[in-house]
């Protein structure tokens, strides 16, 4: 529309003021975005030089009329351009009705040059122009082309002409090959058509590009108007007339053609004859739940149904009993609404610009009951007075998948006219057992039954129970075999080291370094089953969990926004020791064992004697909250069902059993007599442990033992991730610094980002400086309680000094009770030149770490060097001018790299 808009305005300046024409830059821009086609027609419509439009230049004295450019073939698409693309995208996102039919004609202008190689069907009528090919063989042979002239005869160069021309095409045949078999004896004729004729029609009126057309002797009504581009959307498609010698001689109706394929009125088009378009005199639109939506022509007197018929009838959800009719009139709009179950409604007269809209029949439940979840088939059913869930799903076997959960269903019930829910709770598996029970609930219209997940892994236990494995190694033997057999071998046992599927032997035994310790522990890992211990969340349980998330998540949204000041959402929270704790729909009955099984029963550890139950009360404008203790025990009993009735917004707080543990392990890595994982009870400490793992070797050195706890692991990790965050801030600070300012640095910015990166990398150990030997005597201080994942690793005495750091060769040195710090650094050839020797620490076997004093360092202090400890010499880090930070992360990431240095070799 803006396209057609501004161009009409353009060519309107140009029509009133030719001379002081100066079209803006847009107007020329949308002019230039015109096919050229168009370009030139609306030029010679105007009588402006083109050339003033699309900025070619314009020779002198040179004429505006342009010449038409080459015909295309028919069949090619319309081009359309960039903006009526965009136009018509918008109007179908928009939902825009288009008129009926157009599409059809849509093509580019062409002048369908005759085809020489199209069948000619029998009463074709000869005419001059069309040429005859006829083959003469026998006594003698001869092939001719004759052209029939301008007086309708053929001129046969050996007898004459012969006067063909009115007949159709087997009757010139027959009478052809009568003629030449009686004038030449003893031979054959095969007479056949050549190249027809050539005729001009008219093509007028609405067409998109009207005028004369050279066209074939076998040009239809249909082909013509396609050759000139198509009908206008302002033409009619219901009246298009053939004219020949200035009378009609046929009308064609394009609808008769789309909607009931009758082509009757396409007939052939003669020489001089016209094809005239006239407008639309009347249209309709059809919109809302029909087949095909659109702006449909009338013609003559059109009732309601006749048009229905025209968009391909009606939808299956369409409300027949109120069709809406808008007619403009000389007053205004006046609106009709018409029942088309009656006759009187089919009847219904339609007029010249009406919009019918046949609306869509409500989307709701009627006569019908719901069954969704895990059920074999989902959907409708249709409904009975009096009937009850059984009468639904009657059989687990046969209603049900084999994953439904049988303890816990709902039915979600319309209450009102506002369409509010209530929910019922009740158990499939004993309605389906046992119809006489109150879980056999009666139903209602419009109720709808959720079945949910039990967890049940389908593929596992109901798929197919053949041997994976043992199928893949008969398919690698399989192979092998035909493999060692185009190579000519007969040797057919497998290679050593490889087992039944071919693949490398495991060894039994597998030695692993413990991360948190460090500690080389020997396991049998081949044989070790991969089972999930008892912490983790199963497959089963987490599809139970998303089944619950899946279908309550609607129900719980739609009761939180029913919910007014004077009846709060009907949901409960259930926590604790219960499978899915969480938010659930409180049911109409709302007893405490419903809302325990709705959250897939208790757990191991739940505790029957007491639970708490919070109740929420309104009174008056004043909230009050009241804490109840009450006994589960009584609660899930027959009377309790009674006794025990929830309301809106309560909770319940299912707790665990005093003193209940799960997981209690410690392990015990190295020099002990029975190394290995044991359980202990909350409260037993170190020095019990190790006596039931039958105390220290011989070989221990207890002062290097390294203690990793879990809970310290991970606020390390947290700290580390702390720190990194620091270190790198600090790091782009000064790289901004650097670059606003003439400071210079012996080492740039990118070099420290380094040690950042490498912080980042860096695993938590969680370790604890302890003393083992203090814990065995009983220290109170040292005999420290245990925690669920310790880990305790004593090593062999190791008599090994380690120096690290900064020093021109990092090495183990071997202990000598009488050397020093100095000694043991020159012993490595000294620092280097980076070093920071006044930060100069050690680490002992057991982690801790000492700082000699300035009276002390470089000799023998009262805290002499044992085994197992290592020295380390730091970065110098004030190279760096302002990273403060940068010391501390240098020194975490000796300290955590040599944690186990002492026991690792």
């Amino acid at each position: 529309m803006m396209k057609k808009t501004l161009t009409a305005s353009l060519f309107a300046m140009i029509s009133t003021s030719a001379i002081a024409f100066t079209p803006s830059a847009d107007q020329i821009a949308q002019f230039q975005k015109l096919p050229k086609s168009q370009q030139e027609q609306l030029a010679r419509q105007y009588g402006v030089d083109i050339s003033v439009l699309t900025g070619a230049s314009s020779s002198k004295g040179r004429s505006t009329n342009t010449v038409p450019q080459d015909p295309i073939r028919a069949n090619a698409p319309k081009e359309v351009s960039y903006d009526e693309q965009m136009k018509k995208l918008a109007e179908e996102e928009e939902g825009k009705l288009q008129p009926f039919g157009y599409e059809m004609f849509a093509g580019q202008v062409d002048t369908l040059t005759p085809v020489d190689n199209l069948p000619v069907p029998n009463d074709y009528v000869m005419a001059p122009g069309d040429e005859v090919a006829i083959q003469i063989y026998g006594k003698s042979s001869e092939e001719l082309n004759l052209v029939i002239d301008r007086k309708g005869r053929l001129n046969f160069p050996e007898f004459g002409p012969i006067a063909v021309s009115g007949q159709t095409f087997a009757d010139m045949q027959t009478h052809l090959t009568n003629i030449i078999k009686q004038k030449m004896l003893g031979v054959d004729v095969l007479v056949s058509m050549g190249a027809m004729r050539t005729m001009q029609v008219y093509v007028v009126g609405e067409a998109t590009q009207p005028g004369a057309y050279n066209v074939n002797g076998l040009t239809t009504v249909t082909q013509a108007l396609i050759a000139s581009g198509g009908i206008k959307e302002s033409g009619s498609l219901r009246h298009v007339e053939l004219k020949r010698k200035g009378k009609v001689v046929e009308r064609f109706d394009v609808y008769d053609l789309l909607l009931k394929g009758d082509s009757r009125s396409d007939v052939r088009l003669l020489s001089g004859d016209t094809l005239y378009i006239p407008t639309k005199n009347s249209s309709v639109e059809l919109d809302g739940a029909v087949k095909r939506p659109a702006i449909y022509e009338l013609k003559g007197k059109t009732t309601l149904s006749r048009l229905l018929s025209f968009g391909g009838g009606l939808q299956p959800n369409a409300f027949l009993s109120k069709v809406n009719i808008t007619r403009m009139g000389s007053n205004g709009y006046e609106q009709f609404t018409v029942d088309m179950s009656t006759s009187k409604g089919k009847n219904f007269i339609i007029k010249d610009g009406d919009k019918v809209v046949v609306s869509k029949a409500a989307e709701s439940l009627n006569n019908a009951v719901a069954l969704r979840g895990e059920v074999a088939r989902q959907g409708a059913y249709n409904f009975k007075k009096g009937m009850k869930v059984s009468d639904i799903v009657s059989s687990v076997r046969t209603d049900l998948k084999q994953s439904a959960d049988l303890n816990y269903a709902l039915i979600v019930r319309e209450i009102n006219k506002q369409r509010d829910i209530e929910v019922l709770q009740f158990n499939l598996g004993e309605a389906i057992a046992n119809p006489n029970s109150k879980e056999n609930l009666s139903l209602q219209e419009s109720d709808q039954i959720f079945v949910f997940n039990s967890g049940l892994d389908l593929e596992y236990w109901f798929g197919s129970y053949a041997d994976e494995r043992e199928q893949k190694r008969k398919e690698e033997e399989k192979k092998q075999a035909e493999s060692q057999l185009a190579q000519g071998s007969t040797n057919t046992s497998l290679p050593m080291g490889t087992n039944v599927n071919g693949e490398p032997l495991q060894q039994r035994n597998v030695e692993t370094v413990d991360a948190s310790t460090g500690a080389l522990i020997k396991t049998e890992s081949a044989t070790k089953l991969k089972t999930d211990d008892g912490e983790t969340v199963s497959k089963s349980e987490q599809l139970r969990q998303q089944s619950r998330e899946k279908l309550l998540t609607p129900i719980i949204a739609r009761l939180k926004s029913q919910a007014t000041l004077d009846n709060p959402a009907r949901l409960i929270e259930i926590s604790g020791a219960v499978k899915y704790p969480g938010i659930y729909p409180l049911s109409k009955t709302g007893t405490i064992k419903q809302v325990i099984s709705a959250a897939g029963g208790l757990t191991e550890e739940a505790y029957l004697d007491s639970a708490e139950w919070t109740v929420r009360e309104v009174n008056g404008s004043e909230l009050i909250t009241e804490q109840r203790k009450i006994s589960l025990r009584d609660a899930l009993s027959a009377d309790g069902e009674k006794n025990f009735t929830l309301t809106e917004q309560d909770r319940l707080i299912v707790k665990t059993k005093p003193n209940w543990q799960e997981g209690y392990t410690i392990e015990l890595q190295g020099e002990v007599v029975f190394p290995g994982t044991y359980s202990f009870i909350r409260g037993e400490r170190l020095q019990e442990v190790i006596e039931r793992a039958g105390g220290l070797t011989e070989y221990a050195y207890a002062d290097g033992s390294v203690f990793s706890r879990e809970r310290l692991k991970r606020l390390e990790a947290e700290r580390l991730k702390i720190l990194n965050m620091q270190l790198k801030q600090e790091i782009g600070n000064l790289a901004l610094r650097r670059q606003n300012s003439s400071a210079q640095y012996t080492t740039p910015p990118a070099d420290a980002m380094l040690i950042a990166d490498d912080l980042s990398k860096t695993e938590a150990m969680g370790r604890m400086v302890i003393s083992i030997p203090r814990a065995i005597e009983g220290d109170k201080i040292a005999n420290l309680m245990l925690e669920k994942g310790d880990k305790l690793y004593i090593p062999a005495r190791n008599p090994v000094i380690s120096i690290m750091g900064e020093v021109q060769f990092a090495s183990n040195q071997l202990f000598e009770p009488n050397m020093t710090v100095e000694e043991y650094i020159e012993a490595a050839g000294g620092t280097k030149k980076q070093a920071d020797t006044d930060r100069i620490y050690v680490v002992r076997a057991d982690g801790s770490v000492m700082i000699p004093n300035n009276s002390y360092w470089f000799s023998r202090s009262d805290k002499p060097l044992a085994p197992g400890d290592t020295i380390i010499v730091p970065l110098d880090t004030d190279y760096l001018d302002g990273l403060s930070t940068l010391t501390s992360a240098t020194q975490i990431l000796y300290q955590i790299g040599v944690a186990w240095s002492a026991v690792k070799d």
